[in-house]
C-alpha cells in the first residue's frame, strides 16, 4: 500500500542520494540483525526479471535504521516516516534502471568496476585504496559475498551509465544561463500603492442584455469540461487500529529481540589541553621535541596542583576548547581519534592522564565524568514499542488488502465486490473533473489515470493520499459540452463586474502615477485615501513585491525599471499597482562572465535531473513489480 504511495511520489533528490547509500555507504557499516524468521534468499519483491531478497534489503534496511537511530532519530519515528517502504522503493527503483539499462544494451565490465572501486573515497584511507584483501576481510565479516557486493557497484554503474545516455543532450545556452544568473542576482527595492479592485465592484452595475452578449461571444470560454463520477475504495491504515492490537508479550518479545535499539552507549565527559605539532614544516605549531616539552610543563603544573581550567584557558592551543577550559563536553566511543579514545575510555573519574599523542599533537587528558553502558528499561520504552509496533501491524494488514484488491481487480471482479470481501466500501464521488481536488481524490496522478478508463473500468494498482490509498472505478462518463446561458450565468456574471471594477482600479492608479510625478508617491496615495509600502529589503526575481504578490508581468515591469523610475498602472491579482524603483542591484556582465560556468551546470544538472525522472517514469511501465508484502511483514 505505502509502496505504491512512495513509488508515485517521491522526492528525486533523495532517491538519487539513497542509491548512492545502498552502493557504497553499507560497505562500512555492519548490519546489525533483528529477530527474523525470512529466510536470506526470500524474495520480498520482484521488478520485472529481478528480484530483491531478504539479505538484500535487509543489509540495506538496517544499515540505513542503525545510521539514522545513531543521529537521534527513535526507531518508532521512521517506521512512522515509512523509511522501511523509502528503502525497499529505492531498491526497486535501482532495480528498474538497471534493467532499463540492459534493455538498451549498456554493459559494465569487471574493469570497470574494479576502477570504480578503487578510485571511491569511501575505499580509501588517507588518499590510499584499502586493497582487494581488505574489502574481502571487511565482507567476509558482515557475512555478505563479494559477487554480491561487486554487483551492486556494477548496478551502481549502470543506472549511471543509464542517467547519462538520457541526458546526454541537455545543454544550456549562454543566454538561458543569463536569464538564470539574472534570476538569481538582480533585486530591487520599491515602493508601491496598490489600488484594489474589490471596492468598486459594489460600485459597477451588469445589466441582463451585458451578461447575455458576453455569453453568446465567449460561449466556449465556459464550456463544461468533462466529468466523471468515480467509485473508490480508501484503506486508511489508522482506520485499521483496532484490527491491530498489540499484546504485552509481543513488546516484550521484541524488547528481548531488539536489545541493542535500547542500549544507551557508554560516554565521557573529558576536558584537554592540547600543544599541537607541525604536520608540515609551513603548518601551525611546534616540532615533536618542542611540543613534548611544552606539554611536559602543562602536566607538571596541573599535577602539581593548578587550575586544570585556567591552565586550559592560558596555555591550550585547541582554539574551539581553550576560553572553555578545555572543556569537550560529553561524547561516546569513536567519536575521538584513537588515541585520544583509547585514553579516555580507559582512566577513572577525575584523573590527569599522562602526555597523549595523536595526530593533532600532544594532549593533557583530564576525566571529569563517566557513564556506563545501560539498557533503557522495559517500561521506559513499552509505549514507543507499542506504537511502532501497531504501526506496522496496521501497514501490513493495509498493505494485504491491497494487495487482495489489487489481485481481484486485476482477474476481473468488480472492484465493489473486491472491497466488499475485504470488508470495505465502495463510496461514490460528485461529477469531477481533471482540475478538481476533492480529498481523497485529490491525487493528479489518480485523475489523469481515471479520466484514461472507460466507464465501468477500474484501476488495477492503487494511489497514494495523505490518508493512504485509494482504489477507483469510473462509474459514469459526462462528455464536455457548451453550456446554456442559465447554468454559467452567475460566472458570466461575475466576470464582467470583475472586468468594469478593475477598469475602474486601473484609471484611479493612472491618476495617481500623475500626481506621484509631481508631488511624490507618498503624497498621490494619501491624496487618494490610499497607502504608500514598500518591499522591507531588496527582492528577487521569481519573489513575490510585498503583498502585491508575484507574476511575470509585474516582475518584468519592475526589474525593467532604472532606479528611481515610476512604473505605468501594472495589473497585479488584486488590481493594478504604481511602483517605483528605490534600490536596485543591476545585471553585472563581469561577475556573470566570471560565474557563466558555473550557474550552466547547475542549471543543466536540474533539468538533467527532471528529464532522467520523467524517462524512469515512463520506463516503469515496461517492467511490473510484484512486492511479497508477507515476506516484509516477517523482516524485525
Amino acid at each position: 500500500m505505502a509502496l505504491g504511495f512512495m513509488r508515485r511520489h517521491r522526492d528525486w533528490l533523495k532517491y538519487m542520494l539513497l542509491l548512492v547509500v545502498v552502493a557504497f555507504i553499507i560497505l562500512y557499516i555492519p548490519a546489525f540483525q533483528d529477530a527474523d524468521t525470512s529466510g536470506p534468499g526470500e524474495v520480498v519483491a520482484r521488478v520485472g526479471d529481478e528480484k530483491i531478497t531478504v539479505s538484500e534489503f535487509q543489509r540495506v534496511w538496517m544499515s540505513e535504521r542503525q545510521r539514522m537511530t545513531k543521529g537521534g532519530m527513535d526507531p518508532a519515528m521512521l517506521e512512522q516516516l515509512g523509511v522501511r517502504e523509502q528503502v525497499l522503493q529505492a531498491l526497486i527503483d535501482r532495480k528498474l534502471v538497471v534493467q532499463e539499462a540492459r534493455r538498451l544494451g549498456l554493459t559494465v565490465d569487471d574493469e570497470a568496476v574494479a576502477r570504480e572501486i578503487a578510485g571511491s573515497p569511501a575505499f580509501q584511507s588517507r588518499g590510499r585504496f584499502l586493497g582487494a584483501e581488505e574489502i574481502r576481510r571487511q565482507l567476509a565479516l558482515q557475512g555478505r559475498r563479494e559477487d554480491e557486493f561487486t554487483e551492486s557497484v556494477r548496478e551502481e554503474l549502470m543506472a549511471r551509465r543509464l542517467e547519462e545516455l538520457i541526458t546526454d543532450g541537455v545543454h544550456v545556452s549562454d543566454q538561458e544561463a543569463e536569464r538564470e544568473f539574472r534570476r538569481r542576482n538582480e533585486r530591487v527595492k520599491v515602493e508601491y500603492v496598490l489600488v484594489d479592485a474589490a471596492p468598486f465592484r459594489a460600485q459597477v452595475q451588469v445589466d441582463e442584455a451585458e451578461v447575455a452578449a458576453r455569453f453568446q461571444a465567449q460561449r466556449e470560454g465556459y464550456r463544461i469540461p468533462e466529468r466523471r463520477v468515480l467509485g473508490y475504495v480508501l484503506l486508511d491504515p489508522a482506520a485499521l487500529q483496532g484490527q491491530a492490537p498489540v499484546t504485552d508479550g509481543e513488546i516484550e518479545a521484541f524488547y528481548r529481540e531488539n536489545d541493542r535499539q535500547f542500549q544507551q552507549p557508554e560516554e565521557a565527559c573529558a576536558r584537554h589541553i592540547l600543544v599541537k605539532v607541525k604536520a608540515t614544516p609551513e603548518a601551525p605549531g611546534h616540532t615533536e621535541d618542542e611540543a613534548r616539552g611544552l606539554a611536559q610543563k602543562l602536566l607538571d603544573q596541573v599535577k602539581g596542583g593548578a587550575d586544570f581550567a585556567e591552565v586550559a584557558k592560558k596555555s591550550s592551543e585547541d582554539a574551539g576548547s581553550a576560553s572553555q577550559g578545555g572543556d569537550l563536553g560529553c561524547f561516546g566511543p569513536g567519536r575521538m581519534v584513537a588515541e585520544f579514545d583509547q585514553a579516555v575510555f580507559s582512566m577513572e573519574q577525575g584523573q590527569v592522564s599522562d602526555l597523549v599523542r595523536t595526530q593533532h599533537g600532544f594532549h593533557v587528558i583530564q576525566l571529569l565524568s563517566r557513564k556506563e553502558q545501560t539498557s533503557r528499561p522495559l517500561s521506559e520504552v513499552k509505549e514507543p514499542i507499542r506504537q511502532t509496533l501497531q504501526g506496522r501491524k496496521m501497514r501490513a494488514l493495509a498493505e494485504q488488502k491491497s494487495t487482495q484488491i489489487a489481485a481481484a481487480v486485476n482477474d476481473g471482479d468488480p472492484l465493489e465486490e473486491a472491497a466488499k470481501a475485504q470488508g470495505l466500501a465502495l463510496q461514490k464521488s460528485a461529477p469531477l473533473a481533471r482540475e478538481d481536488r476533492v480529498p481523497p481524490l485529490d491525487s493528479p496522478e489518480l485523475l489523469a489515470r481515471a479520466f484514461m478508463l472507460r466507464r465501468g473500468q477500474s484501476h488495477p494498482d492503487p494511489f497514494g493520499t495523505a490518508r493512504g490509498v485509494v482504489f477507483v472505478t469510473v462509474l459514469d462518463v459526462q462528455p464536455s459540452r457548451l453550456p446554456e446561458l442559465a447554468e454559467v450565468k452567475d460566472r458570466v456574471r461575475a466576470d464582467l463586474l470583475d472586468q468594469k471594477a478593475r477598469a475602474q482600479a486601473r484609471a484611479r492608479a493612472q491618476e495617481v502615477r500623475a500626481q506621484a510625478q509631481a508631488d511624490g508617491l507618498d503624497k498621490a496615495a494619501a491624496a487618494g485615501g490610499l497607502l504608500r509600502k514598500e518591499t522591507p529589503e531588496p527582492v528577487g526575481r521569481g519573489e513575490a513585491l510585498g503583498d502585491l504578490g508575484a507574476t511575470q508581468q509585474l516582475e518584468d515591469a519592475a526589474f525593467a525599471l532604472p532606479a528611481q523610475a515610476l512604473s505605468e498602472a501594472i495589473p497585479t491579482p488584486a488590481g493594478f499597482a504604481v511602483v517605483r524603483v528605490l534600490e536596485k542591484t543591476p545585471f553585472d556582465p563581469a561577475m556573470f562572465a566570471q560565474q557563466k560556468a558555473q550557474v550552466a551546470a547547475s542549471l543543466e544538472q536540474q533539468r538533467k535531473q527532471r528529464l532522467f525522472q520523467s524517462y524512469v517514469e515512463r520506463a516503469r511501465e515496461r517492467f511490473p513489480v510484484e512486492r511479497h508484502p508477507s515476506a516484509m511483514r516477517r523482516i524485525g
